[in-house]
């Protein structure tokens, strides 16, 4: 087999090295090539340890030289020793290792079946639980798994239960968008965009589109930053974009904007954005073009005739107090949104503050009813479609959010996983290991959309599949037919109460 480039390269070095060493006459001196190297590395240890003494920065550094520098190491590799090693398959957070390990064996269409019985807690207070019925269905065939969004709208949309939640490009890399959207257009589901503006990468895998503007109003904007709104019509005519969704908030940092620093403004995500190359832009905490919830249903009315297709909001639940007020505005003056996107504190992004995190948001089970219920008593909700997003993995997550007074659930990390991302908590560095939220070249060549995609697909098609079977064995043939009742959580140690006693699901009314 002939020699690799590297291997004939590395081998041209080392006898240059080696000629060099002879000529200086250190090769017989030292005992030979591997005595000259001992050498090297001593000297090189030394000077670690000299620099450790004298440098200020680092307290363990100056007091333990040479030796300190390897508690730096192993802290940098902590979260992979943890991923891989140390911590069990259920502990592993923000997502556990059970979970990737079934999205990955499930986008490759592999072995995903659980052995020897659940490892889940179930007697663990919080834990929800599904209700199956004593008569499922036989005919598995039977299944309704589309629900149409904007039947007011002169271009309504049949959406699929379960599709990719927002991710921007910026946040994301061009092959990691593109492998998303032929995944998406492989699937028949939709892909939110994110707040980045409308791209080709987007476009290109004829996907079919949730175009998503966000506070800065990228890819719709002008030059000062302003609402064009004839830019808008353009792209909001785009044949691929079958829903448009105004970010309020999202679940990960609510209350507050973003920045993209300088160096990840590429002159390709300038133009997806409509900004200049090389500066570092940022998103305000809110929309300018409003001050109230009336105000923003009648800036929202004015894009109905520049678009002709379903509008939406998408909110992390904050005030309660708001969610009311915004129903009860929609039933007082007509001015009804078609989707609200509901969005849980669980949430992740790119790069996030920790105290909003952390500490900001109601979780997204809990958001679902509130909304919900919001809905019911306004008389809304067979009008007005809910989105749920907020870690929904599986097939019986779905149907969780479903039961709880969602109609459809989006999911982003659960498709960053199908695609190759391996959880290495990277996404803020630009360094992603798998090339799904970097920008390198060289990190990024490694992710092949026309691999990568039909994996997209593969894990849409397992949930799916998982949602109806668990749809059929509560005995239902319709995923409007679940409800909250169908769900039990776990309150304490042998007590289990049905989510519709702890929170109920309030009498459909109808609208005046």
């Amino acid at each position: 087999m002939d020699k690799s480039i590297v291997e004939t390269l590395f081998e041209q070095a080392t006898d240059q090295v080696t000629g060099l060493l002879k000529a200086l006459g250190l090769i017989g001196f030292l005992g030979g090539l591997p005595g000259v190297l001992f050498l090297l590395f001593v000297l090189v240890a030394i000077s670690i340890a000299v620099y450790d003494v004298f440098q200020r920065h680092h307290t363990i550094r100056r007091n333990f030289p040479l030796i300190g520098i390897f508690r730096y190491a192993l802290e940098t590799v902590g979260p992979e020793l943890r991923q891989y090693i140390f911590t069990d398959d259920r502990g592993d957070r923000p997502i556990p290792r059970y979970l990737r390990s079934w999205i990955y064996a499930s986008s490759k269409k592999q072995l995903s079946t659980v052995p020897f019985g659940t490892r889940k807690d179930l007697d663990k207070p919080g834990t929800i639980l599904i209700r199956h019925s004593a008569f499922p269905v036989l005919d598995e065939s039977k299944h309704c798994d589309r629900i149409v969004i904007g039947e007011r709208t002169k271009n309504p949309y049949k959406a699929n239960l379960f599709n990719i939640s927002a991710m921007s490009f910026g946040s994301l890399g061009r092959n990691a968008v593109l492998a998303l959207s032929k995944g998406a257009k492989e699937a028949g589901c939709f892909m939110n965009t994110g707040e980045g503006g409308l791209s080709d990468y987007h476009l290109e895998g004829g996907a079919d589109i949730c175009w998503q503007l966000g506070t800065a109003k990228f890819g719709a904007r002008k030059a000062n930053g302003d609402f064009d709104a004839e830019l808008f019509k353009t792209k909001a005519a785009h044949p691929h974009v079958k829903l448009i969704e105004l970010k309020l908030s999202q679940g990960a940092k609510p209350g507050g904007g973003g920045v993209l620093p300088a160096p990840k403004v590429t002159p390709e995500i300038a133009r997806a954005r409509g900004v200049e190359p090389w500066k570092a832009i940022y998103s305000p905490s809110r929309h300018k073009e409003w001050e109230s919830v009336r105000e923003m249903l009648e800036w929202i009315e004015k894009l109905r005739p520049l678009c002709e297709k379903p509008l939406g909001i998408k909110f992390c639940v904050g005030q309660p107090d708001f969610v009311e007020e915004l129903c009860a505005e929609m039933a007082k003056t007509g001015l009804l949104l078609d989707f609200i996107t509901v969005d849980g504190a669980e949430g992740g992004t790119g790069a996030a503050p920790l105290g909003m995190t952390d500490y900001l948001g109601y979780p997204a089970q809990d958001a679902i009813m509130l909304v919900d219920n919001a809905l019911r008593r306004h008389g809304l909700r067979e009008k007005v479609r809910v989105i749920a997003s907020g870690k929904f993995f599986t097939g019986a997550q779905l149907a969780i959010a479903i039961a709880l007074g969602a109609d459809m659930a989006n999911s982003a990390r659960g498709f960053m996983l199908s695609i190759g991302c391996i959880h290495a908590l990277r996404c803020n560095s630009n360094h992603c290991p798998a090339g799904v939220t970097t920008h390198s070249p060289w990190l990024q060549r490694g992710l092949i959309p026309e691999v990568k995609a039909p994996r997209a697909a593969g894990y849409h098609y397992a949930v799916m599949e998982e949602f109806n079977k668990i749809l059929h064995a509560c005995g239902y043939t319709d995923s409007r037919q679940l409800k909250r009742s169908d769900l039990m959580k776990v309150v304490s140690f042998n007590k289990i109460v049905s989510m519709d006693e702890l929170v109920p699901q309030e009498p459909m009314k109808k609208a005046g």
